[in-house]
């Protein structure tokens, strides 16, 4: 009975080390305090860039001149299209 208690921790253990190896090849860390950091990072970056898309459309430069820019983003608000 020990013996097969022993076996499943070493199991799980192995299991844990895989896990954290895997962390460190994909993310470069497997410290969860840099993992969830970085995740509130990434989706703060991405509210920001939703916001973003919601005020502005991206319209081509033949509808209006700029020179050397080969698309431009303009409030939607401003636009009559």
């Amino acid at each position: 009975m020990e013996s097969k208690i022993a076996d499943n921790l070493e199991s799980q253990i192995v299991d844990l080390y895989k896990d954290k190896e895997e962390l460190e090849t994909q993310l470069g860390t497997s410290d969860t305090d840099m993992i969830i950091t970085e995740f509130y990072q990434l989706e703060s970056e991405l509210n920001r860039l939703y916001q973003f898309k919601e005020k502005y459309k991206r319209i081509e430069v033949k509808q209006i001149i700029i020179e050397s820019v080969q698309s431009a983003y303009i409030q939607n608000h401003r636009l009559s299209i």
